[in-house]
């Protein structure tokens, strides 16, 4: 039997004759063995996963990103607006636009490709821990809205930014754990 793979070999042949040979990976819901893919250490991550240097990056760029737009394109007209008589009506809708244009430029950017432009200068995308996939506009809904609300919370909102941190081996912060995304390399 040359060639094969040095595993043990159960030493009763099967009821055909067969040998058993154990698998060669870790069964589902194992824990993973990195071996020399994994470098322990605050910012290093498995293979494959984004390193936090580059998460902190992406999202520093995504919302000075997200800002500039918003501001280049409502609150001036809507300030404006408001100081002549709007009112009311000019608040609410200054607020709509603060929510559409959040949720256009991340829940729609990361729907559609994985990533936004903070995202793809730092190098790095959201995809579905499971498969890997894109992960669509309901997952992407989830992720974005949780990440500003467990911001509102004191305590939750440090915690949800250095979770991914210790979280071990996808190296999920709290608003990737709820739609169950992961963040790679591009």
């Amino acid at each position: 039997m040359t060639g094969l793979p040095h595993y043990p070999v159960n030493p009763s042949p099967g009821p055909h004759g067969a040998q058993y040979y154990p698998p060669q990976q870790q069964p589902y819901g194992y824990p993973m063995q990195y071996g020399a893919l994994y470098t322990p250490g605050p910012l290093f991550a498995p293979a494959g996963l984004a390193d936090l240097g580059s998460r902190l990056g992406a999202r520093v760029l995504d919302v000075l990103i997200w800002f500039a737009g918003y501001f280049a394109t409502g609150p001036l007209p809507l300030s404006l607006w408001s100081d002549n008589g709007g009112g009311d009506a000019a608040g609410a809708v200054l607020l709509s636009w603060f929510v559409a244009t959040y949720l256009l430029y991340f829940a729609f950017c990361v729907a559609e490709s994985g990533s936004t432009l903070g995202k793809r200068i730092c190098g790095v995308r959201v995809v579905r821990r499971d498969s890997g996939r894109a992960i669509g506009f309901g997952r992407a809904l989830v992720r974005e809205i949780s990440w500003p609300v467990f911001s509102l919370i004191p305590v939750l909102g440090l915690l949800n930014s250095l979770w991914c941190c210790w979280d071990r081996p996808y190296q999920q912060c709290l608003h990737d754990k709820l739609p169950d995304t992961v963040v790679v390399e591009r």
